[in-house]
């Protein structure tokens, strides 16, 4: 894709294959995809991206470090594993008792110096991120993070670089249909509706990208009500 395409696509919400085209549960597996396709202006409901090779090389490679199918492997199973961080959950009921959060990381945490400051700095990081998200009416309470927590994040993330994965003969297109439907199936433990999806993928670039995040509330925005949208008529994942 030329320079002049992706400027051009950037101003156009809701891009979507018209020759290859998913229904049914592969489409649902590959719209947890949704939130990073429409930042990357690619294709919300196929495996194949709409990018050019020049954009895909350019993402994998500079800013995950992808170079090869053992690497891609490696990233895209660190994307899953992330979820199943069990400290995560002491550091979100710390966040719920302010009054005893010192007591609670202390004595759930890890002692490393180390491994104990990357939780502190997460709930730190909380205590600008939630009030904000509530200022801009992303979530109405904590209680809603605390159950999608940064899932859809993690998995729409892994999604989406699976597809570049894909076309870049890192993974096959079985492996990629297994990775997203592992992911789809996965992302449901978190998230029960589309817009927790994105709920959960705005709050965890919050988290780990920090603030400025009116583009992925506006790309959310879209993505639910927009009318050529494939998730406009979906309520429940």
């Amino acid at each position: 894709m030329s320079l002049f395409s992706k400027i051009f696509n950037s101003f156009k919400s809701i891009r979507l294959n018209t020759n290859k085209v998913l229904s049914g549960q592969p489409l649902n597996d590959v719209l947890i995809s949704s939130m990073y396709a429409e930042q990357q202006s690619a294709y919300l409901n196929s495996y194949e991206t709409g990018l050019g090779k020049s954009d895909i090389v350019k993402l994998l490679e500079q800013y995950w470090e992808v170079f090869s199918k053992e690497e891609a492997i490696k990233v895209l199973e660190d994307l899953h594993d992330r979820n199943h961080d069990k400290n995560l959950n002491i550091v979100y009921e710390a966040f719920d008792d302010q009054e005893n959060y010192v007591q609670i990381l202390k004595s759930n945490l890890p002692s490393e110096q180390d491994s104990f400051n990357y939780y502190l700095n997460i709930y730190r990081s909380l205590k600008d991120v939630v009030p904000e998200l509530i200022e801009q009416q992303v979530i109405t309470s904590f209680s809603e993070i605390k159950k999608v927590k940064d899932s859809g994040w993690n998995y729409g993330r892994g999604a989406f670089l699976a597809r570049c994965c894909y076309e870049m003969g890192y993974l096959t297109e079985k492996e990629l249909k297994d990775y997203l439907e592992k992911s789809y199936q996965e992302l449901k433990q978190y998230c029960s509706t589309w817009k927790e999806y994105t709920i959960s993928y705005i709050f965890g670039r919050a988290i780990w990208g920090g603030s400025h995040n009116s583009g992925m509330i506006q790309i959310a925005n879209d993505l639910l009500t927009n009318e050529k949208s494939p998730l406009k008529n979906k309520t429940y994942l």
